[in-house]
């Protein structure tokens, strides 16, 4: 039992602050006292609850140990039981406080002279003491007497009686209030509706206590909802960078810079570095300074990196519409963006395919996984913040605008910054990331890169890559009109006819620099329909080289066709007729058939001539009639007479 004297309650907030006042209260409130020598004491287990709590927070912060949350609901199963049952529970709180004070470095012996000092021989040998703190362990030191009460579980005391649907207004309060909105306040709004209602709601610390117990995806979800819950219980993954070498896995990235710069024109820009990183060794393989980050600096970024070091294996981008758009991923298996081309089945072709590049797109909103990421977080304050660059800034939110204050570099100064700085990180030694064993990272770089063998760049590759692609489609003289531009020639005609007749379309392949240059064609399987596609030079109207070209493509036009029919083979009529005469006919009779006279459909038919006619005029006045509908000539009164003459009914027509 553990008893307490009058002058152990002076200073109590809510008591007497004299002895005999303590007294007095303590006749007041019925609680009995017992002799203890010279003194009168009284057992803490009597003490009204709200004194008794005041006692032991006391004793706490006097021990020197945290208070911790108060288990209301555990007291009142510790003031439910008998006083017999409380009074150990409360010795033994004592006694758990004590040795939580002393701690653990001190020797046992020690420890235990000086506990039964203070509460005699029983329940004060190693054993027991053990035993006590086995039963408090994980638990505040506010709760030590419950805790210690003989059927208190280690699940806690019973459970506060709690309405479901007030706790389910409590988590939808904190589901649709900010992530830092307080426990307290969305406690005390449930509080408030309690009567109305008709609800069980305990207080603040029971309620924080069954908030706690959550699990953290629970809470969480209350917290932050359901996608950033995910996020930030979704544990990364591990991954060995020693398993892969230089060049096979680069990392494509663009950060627009803090700072201001102009190229001399005085209009302050913020361009933006755009790198590419190699994700085994973080060795900046190349980098550009680009007014945005656009698909065709993207492009020439990819080519320069690809002539220096050699062509590598797979690109590491993320979902941005300079890095997925068709300059770029065009021909990808998987895209993000613009899967699909204007015209079904075509797809235009990027550098990436051009060059054997595999791409695989980081998944959005995990662009923080790429190395060049990280690259740019530990070069974004080096470059940003340099001295070369003092009063160019104008904040570091992407839209921010430059004030009279701001006075902008020039973009001369900015790439001699960037190139030192990137040489430097390079080179910079020491690094303790995976395999560089305080090398720097161009070390590394270069030691792996020895033991590669080099996928040069060829010629075809540079030109194939620099192209643009359009989807276009292929009109019925086997040309293609693409803007004011027309492409086509007799040589490649009778190779994009055949498009024209399935209404398929085709990609045409330009040099963005020079649009008078040859272009190529590929179909929908990526195949190459023909190249070296001459663009027509439009002539001036009612030019003389016009009427050439016109007749250059008319006899074009001839050549193929004469040579078309040659290439046919086709039969004389009496070959045709013979085979025409051969072909069976089934359940015909035995007999020979009359003669007839085979159709002819090779040509237009001639007028036949009649008998009692004058060849002379009758040929005279059928070549007039030719002439009058060419337009040639005009009818007189003798031409008519002379034409009603020839026209008109005979006698005797063979």
């Amino acid at each position: 039992m553990t008893l307490l004297s009058v002058c152990n309650l002076v200073g109590l907030p809510g008591l007497p602050s004299t002895a005999f006042g303590i007294r007095k209260w303590l006749k007041r409130n019925d609680i009995a006292l017992i002799q203890d020598g010279n003194r009168f004491a009284f057992s803490l287990s009597d003490l009204p609850p709200e004194v008794r709590r005041a006692v032991i927070e006391r004793d706490i912060a006097a021990a020197g140990l945290p208070l911790g949350a108060y288990d209301e609901e555990a007291h009142r199963a510790l003031a439910n039981a008998t006083a017999k049952m409380r009074a150990e529970a409360e010795r033994k709180a004592a006694i758990a406080r004590e040795l939580k004070a002393l701690g653990s470095q001190m020797p046992w012996a020690e420890r235990i002279a000086i506990l039964r000092a203070r509460h005699g021989d029983n329940g004060t040998s190693k054993p027991s003491l053990t035993r006590i703190l086995k039963a408090v362990e994980g638990v505040d030191p506010i709760n030590f007497a419950p805790a210690l009460l003989a059927e208190y579980s280690r699940e806690g005391a019973p459970k506060a009686e709690m309405s479901e649907a007030a706790w389910s207004l409590f988590l939808t309060i904190i589901r649709d209030a900010g992530e830092g909105f307080k426990i307290k306040s969305a406690w005390r709004d449930v509080r408030d509706l309690k009567h109305k209602y008709g609800w069980q709601w305990p207080d603040v610390v029971t309620v924080w206590r069954r908030w706690n117990a959550l699990p953290e995806a629970q809470r969480l979800h209350a917290r932050v909802g359901h996608s950033e819950a995910v996020k930030r219980l979704a544990m990364p993954a591990q991954r060995d960078k020693t398993t892969i070498g230089p060049m096979e896995w680069v990392s494509l990235d663009g950060r627009t810079k803090d700072f201001w710069a102009h190229n001399g024109d005085g209009k302050p820009r913020r361009y933006t570095f755009l790198a590419l990183v190699d994700c085994a060794t973080n060795f900046i393989l190349g980098w550009t300074l680009a007014e945005s980050e656009n698909a065709r600096a993207t492009q020439a970024l990819i080519k320069s990196v690809c002539a220096k070091w050699g062509i590598f294996d797979r690109l590491y981008p993320d979902n941005g519409s300079a890095f997925a758009g068709h300059l770029v991923a065009g021909g990808a298996v998987k895209k993000f963006r613009n899967s699909g081309a204007k015209m079904e089945g075509v797809k235009p072709l990027g550098i990436c395919h051009h060059l054997g590049i595999t791409i695989h797109f980081a998944l959005p909103g995990n662009g923080q996984a790429k190395t060049a990421e990280r690259t740019f977080a530990s070069l974004s304050r080096v470059l940003d913040d340099r001295p070369e660059f003092k009063g160019a800034h104008a904040g570091h939110m992407p839209g921010a605008a430059p004030d009279s204050k701001v006075v902008p570099v020039p973009f001369e100064t900015a790439l001699a910054v960037c190139t030192r700085e990137v040489a430097r990180h390079n080179a910079e030694p020491g690094r303790r990331g995976q395999g560089m064993n305080g090398r720097s990272y161009q070390a590394v770089f270069e030691a792996g890169l020895s033991k590669r063998l080099k996928r040069t760049l060829t010629a075809r590759q540079l030109y194939l890559s620099g192209l643009i692609y359009t989807p276009v489609k292929v009109n019925r003289w086997g040309q293609i009109e693409i803007d004011t531009w027309t492409y086509g020639a007799p040589d490649t005609q009778d190779m994009l006819l055949p498009y024209n007749r399935k209404g398929e379309a085709v990609l045409l392949g330009r040099d963005p620099d020079d649009f008078t240059a040859p272009a190529l064609a590929w179909n929908a399987k990526d195949e190459l329909i023909c190249e070296g596609i001459q663009p027509v030079i439009r002539g001036a109207y009612g030019s003389v080289d016009g009427i050439r070209q016109a007749a250059t493509n008319r006899k074009a036009a001839r050549a193929a066709v004469t040579a078309a029919a040659e290439a046919n083979n086709y039969l004389d009529n009496a070959e045709l007729n013979a085979a025409l005469a051969a072909i069976p006919s089934p359940g015909a009779p035995t007999t020979a058939p009359a003669a007839v006279v085979a159709g002819q459909f090779s040509g237009k038919l001639k007028q036949r001539k009649r008998v009692n006619a004058p060849a002379d005029v009758e040929d005279e006045e059928l070549e007039l009639v030719g002439q009058l509908a060419r337009g040639k000539r005009f009818l007189t009164e003798e031409h008519l007479k002379n034409l009603d003459k020839a026209t008109a009914p005979k006698q005797g027509l063979a």
